[in-house]
């Protein structure tokens, strides 16, 4: 039925004009949002009555950003007419509200198993199972790769989990838990069964199981970057099952997110088999590094410099090739080599030396902990 026969389908109904608006999803979704708890207040139709401007407003179409909605100016609708145009816009879009009201159901789901989660990192219960007055208790009992998302920004437009969990099913095509432990953060939880195929093929091309997590984690957050708007970081972690450790395990993936995002300022994806220095020097205690800082370094104020900052870097992404990092800087070598013997008269620290170079990556690891606290 086109959008104009609708509308004059449900005019003549009533007896009423009505007047087709745009709102933000987001709005929309506030006013409906009592519907899964009590379906009084909203019928499964997409039928509401706002107060605020003593409205009705009925569901035409509801989009990621904007939903087109029909408002009857008058509050005064009768029980019998309201009955019709339920019927009349669930024989128009009944599916798709349906599975609506379904997703939120499961939303509210992964809401009650994400309380549960962090409620038991607070408490440290490290090994504790999923209860069976949790939900998904039975679907959990299998294997499991656990990917941790964190966004820079709370997302305020359009349906967020609904998006989001079709993003992710679609990227593993076929069911997957997505669980919000806050506004920011989202656990998925990925069946081993959408990977294992996969898994069989690499290991006999010679890919490591890292390698495999690394470019499934790559792939889904170059995904949801093209379709869901705002930076994100994310860290995938070992299959496990799925009953057991879940609190543990999101303990351990929240660190390597910390720690990469402490470490590697301009990186988005941080791997646990990547990060092993990085937590060591993270775990050495405060005095114990200043101490170390002030022996090693005769003039620490070089870790000030954007620039030298900027080119160590550099120098340790590639492998300490002198020609590699001119290139990726985009200087000439010999601006480069200058860089270099600066960085050794102000530390006292040759980086072309392997001993020297260890020193001043343990050094530069330490000096982002200081600044980062």
């Amino acid at each position: 039925m086109e959008k104009p026969s609708l509308q004059l389908h449900i005019e003549r109904i009533l007896g009423r004009t009505l007047e087709l608006v745009a709102v933000p999803t987001s709005l929309w979704r506030e006013w409906t949002q009592s519907s899964v708890a009590g379906i009084d207040s909203m019928s499964p139709s997409g039928v509401v009555m706002h107060q605020s401007d003593d409205a009705w407003y009925l569901l035409w179409k509801q989009g990621t950003e904007q939903s087109t909605l029909m408002k009857l100016e008058s509050s005064s609708l009768s029980s019998q007419e309201q009955q019709w145009i339920e019927l009349v816009l669930m024989l128009e879009h009944g599916e798709q509200l349906e599975q609506n009201i379904l997703t939120a159901s499961e939303e509210q789901e992964a809401q009650r198993v994400g309380s549960w989660i962090l409620s038991s990192i607070h408490e440290r219960d490290w090994k504790v199972e999923i209860p069976e007055h949790i939900p998904w208790n039975k679907q959990l009992l299998g294997m499991i790769t656990p990917f941790l998302l964190v966004t820079e920004h709370i997302h305020r437009e359009g349906p967020r989990y609904q998006l989001l969990k079709k993003l992710v099913d679609s990227y593993f095509d076929g069911h997957t838990f997505l669980i919000p432990l806050s506004e920011q953060e989202w656990l998925i939880l990925v069946p081993l069964a959408l990977t294992t195929a996969d898994l069989e093929d690499d290991v006999d091309n010679g890919e490591s199981q890292e390698e495999l997590l690394t470019s499934y984690c790559l792939g889904l957050h170059e995904l949801l970057t093209a379709e869901w708007i705002g930076e994100s970081h994310m860290t995938v972690d070992y299959s496990f099952i799925g009953q057991k450790g879940i609190p543990a395990t999101v303990a351990h993936m929240r660190e390597t997110i910390f720690l990469g995002r402490t470490f590697h300022l301009t990186e988005h994806i941080h791997l646990p088999w990547e990060l092993h220095i990085e937590h060591l020097a993270y775990s050495i205690p405060d005095h114990v590094r200043a101490e170390y800082l002030k022996r090693i370094v005769k003039k620490t104020e070089v870790f000030h410099d954007a620039e030298t900052l900027a080119t160590l870097e550099m120098y340790f992404q590639q492998n300490c090739s002198v020609s590699e990092t001119a290139k990726r800087l985009y200087i000439h070598r010999n601006t480069l080599l200058y860089r270099l013997d600066k960085i050794k008269q102000e530390t006292g620290l040759d980086i072309r030396s392997f001993s020297d170079a260890l020193l001043i990556k343990l050094v530069l690891l330490l000096y982002k902990v200081a600044h980062s606290q």
